[in-house]
């Protein structure tokens, strides 16, 4: 295994636990790239979530926008470990460069608004973000993301675990002054902006995470009517964890306060056992 192979699953294990434990069910040929795809991600996320001033985590993301477009004109790229994997993984699969700069919009359109985004918005957003990189864990295995049925599927499973994860993030963003939520649910719930950034509990926000949960089920139950093949374990395991994550939602009665809401689950790993040897989620 390469450096550059090595730091970004050490990287993906210590940062993104859904992405480590899916990874854990791939090849061998193909675990390096999946994970050079999933840190990738990851870093776009930190750019976004972890650093405090929106301006320096926009500098960040040109800064992979650049990177990915090095990678795309196929010279020299810049010594960085993951851009180095990226770069690898692209040229072994021929990925596609434009889902990762779609990817880059998405977490800089995030940045660049204010308040929360209508629900078009963000299910752009989640379109952008996690169902290009389910498109691009595709390409890794060898799989055309844009067959029907697995164009659909990572269109709304990407979706599903995008609504998921900002209901569960939800008191994350708020401790940041931060809202990702769609505007129209939030005002449907009745949700007192004001009291979720100081952290107070209300009934409203619960019926809201309840409105993102359906929704995402929705979608989760869409794509379990589409034609999957076993080997789409991106998609598969990716739709399993977030019924796995909607499943915890519902024990806390959707209160966001709820340490399981963020808890990690030790048994995961065997739960999704089953779904990599069925394709069932």
């Amino acid at each position: 295994m390469a450096a550059h192979d090595d730091y970004c699953l050490t990287q993906v294990r210590q940062g993104d636990r859904d992405r480590y434990l899916a990874l854990l069910f791939s090849s061998g040929e193909a675990r390096a790239s999946l994970a050079a795809i999933a840190a990738f991600n990851l870093e776009l996320a930190r750019a976004a979530n972890e650093i405090s001033e929106s301006m320096l985590g926009l500098v960040r993301l040109q800064w992979w926008r650049e990177a990915v477009e090095e990678i795309r004109a196929g010279g020299a790229t810049r010594r960085h470990p993951v851009v180095e994997a990226v770069a690898t993984a692209t040229r072994m699969h021929g990925l596609s460069t434009d889902r990762m700069l779609a990817m880059i919009g998405g977490k800089e359109e995030e940045l660049e608004s204010d308040g929360a985004p209508a629900q078009r918005t963000f299910d752009a957003r989640g379109d952008a973000t996690a169902a290009n990189l389910i498109r691009l864990s595709l390409q890794a295995v060898g799989l055309d993301p844009m067959e029907t049925d697995l164009a659909a599927a990572s269109s709304e499973i990407g979706r599903a675990y995008a609504t998921v994860g900002c209901a569960r993030s939800v008191l994350l963003d708020a401790r940041r002054h931060k809202v990702r939520l769609p505007a129209e649910v939030l005002t449907e719930a009745g949700v007192d902006l004001d009291k979720l950034f100081d952290l107070r509990p209300q009934p409203a926000l619960q019926a809201c995470l309840r409105m993102m949960a359906e929704r995402a089920q929705d979608e989760l139950s869409a794509a379990r009517r589409r034609r999957i093949p076993r080997r789409a374990r991106p998609l598969t395991l990716t739709a399993r964890l977030t019924a796995l994550h909607l499943e915890r939602l519902r024990r806390a009665a959707y209160d966001p306060f709820d340490p399981q809401v963020i808890a990690a689950a030790p048994f995961d790993v065997w739960r999704l056992l089953g779904t990599a040897i069925t394709g069932r989620f």
